[in-house]
């Protein structure tokens, strides 16, 4: 019996104990991964680690049906990788990216455990409130003492333009339904915009906006809505003209959209192609891809063979060969995984997004948060791939949704179960 009871208390120690490691891993996770190599990344597979000794404990309440989807998605979109890396014959390069895929497989583990841990969003939503004044600082050194034309952090601009866009939305929500208790908010909110700002990404940018609509959509009505949109778009006004980056980054986008659209064969240009155009012309060389390739795709990494391939036969521009992807993640899913994956790909976004929208009513902050988010990454992946296929940006879509839905979900049964009682 005496044997028991120490057996009994060492597991709720050890439970103890692993549980404020998970609190202070999701603290730390927003903190520096605009600023140190692999940050997002490391901490990622701690989590994960540690959501392993927990794997097969009974805890908790049992999944939900939109929990039980949710994974399914996610681990739907990790198999069409593999399949499509089968079928264009598993190569070296395939094995590398696995590294990164299998962050997508590991996110049911780490799922698993932090729906049990019902203080997780408020460690992560503190480390945001940290990381957002750390973005602008990195952003304002970046410009101001390095000199560098953009602010990059260690990365690039798209992933800091687009990290800061959602600290930055996040921080609005917040002070949207505490704005006097958390009125210290407002200067973290202007840091994490400054980043976005200076980083120069048009894709953080229009993400930005967007994420500004879903907020004024669905927190407001009537008069106050139209209002707020006159306000951004006042305030969108004034930052193009007085933000020199803003402006000359919109400039140059204008400038080389009209420039490849008035081209009626972009494989004709005998200069370089500018970084909007070449855009274009790697969508257009998808489409062409997927003809041939129209299940499965071309596989992971086989982008740039493939485009050689193109390139010798004179169908697309060269540049398109300078690039390892197409710069669009649905153009990417598309061509590496078929229709097959470009179908997982939008079931995994857009399932969560009519989840967090339809269940609005019984949880209107966590909705908020969660359809902002998940539109954020929908449009950084207009001008983007690198939002699901490198390993921090798919580290930070993962753990943020993992820890966003399970707390929504628990919100919900919460309302649905006060709703019963009366």
């Amino acid at each position: 019996m005496i044997e028991g009871v120490k057996k009994t208390l060492a597991i709720s120690s050890f439970s103890l104990w692993r549980e404020r490691l998970v609190y202070s891993l999701l603290f730390l996770f927003p903190l520096f991964g605009v600023s140190l190599n692999h940050w997002f990344s490391s901490i990622y597979v701690l989590v994960f680690i540690v959501s392993l000794t927990c794997f097969m404990e009974k805890k908790g309440p049992a999944l939900g049906r939109e929990e039980r989807i949710l994974l399914y998605l996610i681990a739907g979109y990790f198999m069409t990788f593999i399949l499509s890396a089968v079928a264009n014959e598993w190569a070296e390069l395939q094995t590398r990216y696995l590294g990164v895929e299998i962050r997508y497989l590991a996110a049911i583990p780490i799922y698993l455990m932090i729906r049990n841990y019902t203080d997780a969003p408020r460690w992560l939503l503190a480390g945001v409130m940290i990381a957002a004044l750390i973005a602008g600082t990195q952003a304002y050194c970046d410009v101001s003492m390095l000199n560098k034309a953009r602010a990059w952090g260690v990365y690039s601009p798209n992933l800091l333009g687009s990290y800061a866009a959602i600290l930055a939305v996040w921080l609005l929500i917040e002070l949207r339904f505490q704005l006097k208790e958390k009125w210290w908010l407002i200067p973290l909110c202007i840091s994490a915009l400054l980043a976005v700002a200076l980083s120069g990404s048009r894709g953080a940018y229009l993400g930005l906006l967007m994420m500004g609509f879903v907020i004024i959509v669905m927190t407001m009505s009537n008069w106050r809505r139209y209002t707020a949109l006159a306000v951004m778009v006042v305030a969108l006004a004034l930052t193009y003209m007085m933000v020199d980056e803003v402006k000359d980054r919109v400039d140059i986008a204008v400038v080389e959209v009209g420039d490849y659209l008035s081209k009626t064969e972009s494989v004709d240009y005998e200069r370089s192609l500018d970084g909007t155009a070449v855009r274009f012309e790697m969508w257009r060389f998808v489409g062409r891809v997927f003809v041939d390739k129209p299940i499965f795709g071309i596989g992971r990494g086989n982008y740039v063979s493939v485009a050689n391939e193109h390139i010798q036969a004179g169908t697309v521009h060269p540049d398109v060969g300078e690039h390892a992807h197409p710069h669009n993640a649905y153009a990417e899913a598309l061509i590496s995984r078929g229709a097959v994956g470009l179908s997982a790909f939008l079931l995994m976004l857009f399932y969560p997004l009519y989840y967090f929208f339809s269940t609005r009513s019984q949880a209107q902050y966590t909705a908020l948060l969660g359809v902002a988010y998940i539109v954020g990454f929908m449009v950084f992946s207009l001008t983007d791939a690198s939002t699901f296929i490198k390993g921090n940006f798919s580290s930070v879509f993962l753990l943020f949704l993992v820890v966003i839905f399970s707390w929504h979900v628990r919100e919900v049964r919460a309302a649905k179960g006060h709703s019963g009682d009366r």
